[in-house]
C-alpha cells in the first residue's frame, strides 16, 4: 500500500508582479515536502504557481494541513488542488 501521497496545488498569488516572493513563501511550507514549484502561465501575461506537495498517505489531517498553510500566507489570494497521486 502507498505511503505517500503527492498533492499538486494550483496557488494564485495576490500580486502578480511579485510571484517569485509568493513561490519563495509556498517553497518554505512545513506540513509537507514541496518537492516542486514552478509557475504556469494561463495567458495574457498572467501567471500561476503550481505546486508538488509530498504528504504521508496514512495522516487524514495532512491534505487540510497543507492547504490551510497555504490559504493562510499573505503572499497567496487563494489555492485549489488541482490533482492526488499515491506513491
Amino acid at each position: 500500500m502507498p505511503d505517500k501521497t503527492m498533492l499538486i496545488f494550483r496557488i494564485k498569488p495576490k500580486d502578480l508582479g511579485e510571484i517569485d516572493a509568493a513561490m519563495k513563501a509556498v517553497q518554505g511550507i512545513k506540513a509537507g515536502q514541496v518537492m516542486d514549484v514552478k509557475k504556469e502561465p494561463i495567458g495574457f501575461g498572467i501567471e500561476f504557481i503550481k505546486a508538488g506537495i509530498l504528504v504521508d498517505s496514512k495522516d487524514e489531517g495532512a491534505v487540510e494541513r497543507v492547504s490551510n498553510e497555504i490559504n493562510a500566507m499573505p503572499e497567496i489570494e487563494e489555492s485549489e488542488i488541482e490533482g492526488m497521486t499515491l506513491l
